[in-house]
């Protein structure tokens, strides 16, 4: 899934490409760390960084964190924050998306 998602990233600007990779290895460490520490009983990385790194793009990492390492998949309180994480992310995508065809269709005519 992050393949696809970055090779289309990749046909509409080559640097989206590697913020997106980016941020989805920021996330996926972020809940591996935060795994690790839970087990050891120590210094844990906050609910807010995570589903920051969510929203921002880094939500397929985020999914795949927490289904690998099976962390934090029994907080329903987390889960319906990172459910409307995802949903934000996907929507001003989505927005940004048609506004910046829409511009470049305008710009070609």
């Amino acid at each position: 899934m992050l393949t696809v998602l970055s090779m289309v990233s990749a046909l509409i600007q080559p640097w989206l490409t590697a913020v997106f990779l980016a941020l989805n290895l920021l996330t996926i460490s972020l809940y591996y760390l935060d795994k690790r520490a839970a087990i050891k009983s120590s210094r844990r990385i906050s609910e807010k960084k995570l589903h920051l790194c969510a929203l921002l793009g880094g939500w397929p990492a985020a999914l795949l964190g927490q289904h690998h390492f099976r962390h934090k998949t029994q907080k329903i309180p987390f889960i319906r924050l990172l459910w409307c994480c995802i949903v934000v992310n996907i929507a001003v995508i989505s927005a940004a998306g048609y506004v910046y065809f829409d511009w470049t269709t305008v710009q070609m005519s």
